[in-house]
């Protein structure tokens, strides 16, 4: 994934832009042309999010088929104990990529701080900063119903085994009295 600029970086883009913008104002250009670096940075943006986009999409995409193949396919899974995931790996994953994609949420606000500090208003790039958070909520809303059908399963499968358990451990008491 391309990092946007956060922080420190953030200041010193800005900072250079705003130099580049006043070296052409004072070059003599008019402010439109001297306005250009700010435009092709947003342009640049523009492209950046389309991508990211089009990424976030194709992994909602993941976790809403993965979340109710889960819930269809557990059933079947608890009769045969599998899909177990006891080191929890998998909810670990996805919560990291939940982390990911609020990190990539964070760094799209910095974005719209960044224009905003240059003066700079696009409506393009603000439409495409409302797609990505709505993606990424989404996204996010998605893998959190499928971290909860992860640990529904892995509960019913515990319950199902210390039963059995129970049972045994029932069983051979009995058989020694």
């Amino acid at each position: 994934m391309s990092n946007f600029p956060t922080g420190a970086s953030a200041r010193r883009l800005v900072s250079s832009v705003q130099k580049l913008e006043r070296t052409l104002a004072t070059a003599g250009l008019p402010r439109f042309v001297a306005r250009l670096p700010v435009c092709w940075l947003s342009w640049h943006y523009c492209r950046m999010l389309d991508q990211k986009i089009s990424r976030m999409r194709k992994i909602a995409g993941k976790f809403d088929s993965w979340g109710p193949t889960i819930r269809e396919i557990s059933p079947r899974a608890q009769e045969k104990l599998e899909m177990l995931d006891l080191d929890r790996s998998m909810r670990t994953d996805i919560e990291f990529t939940k982390t990911t994609m609020m990190e990539l949420r964070d760094y799209c606000v910095d974005i719209g701080r960044l224009f905003e500090q240059l003066g700079y208003q696009s409506a393009g790039l603000h439409r495409r900063q409302t797609m990505l958070m709505e993606v990424l909520e989404a996204s996010c809303a998605s893998a959190s119903r499928m971290q909860e059908a992860l640990t529904q399963h892995d509960e019913m499968v515990l319950a199902r085994l210390r039963a059995e358990a129970d049972a045994t451990t029932a069983a051979a008491a009995k058989a020694l009295v």
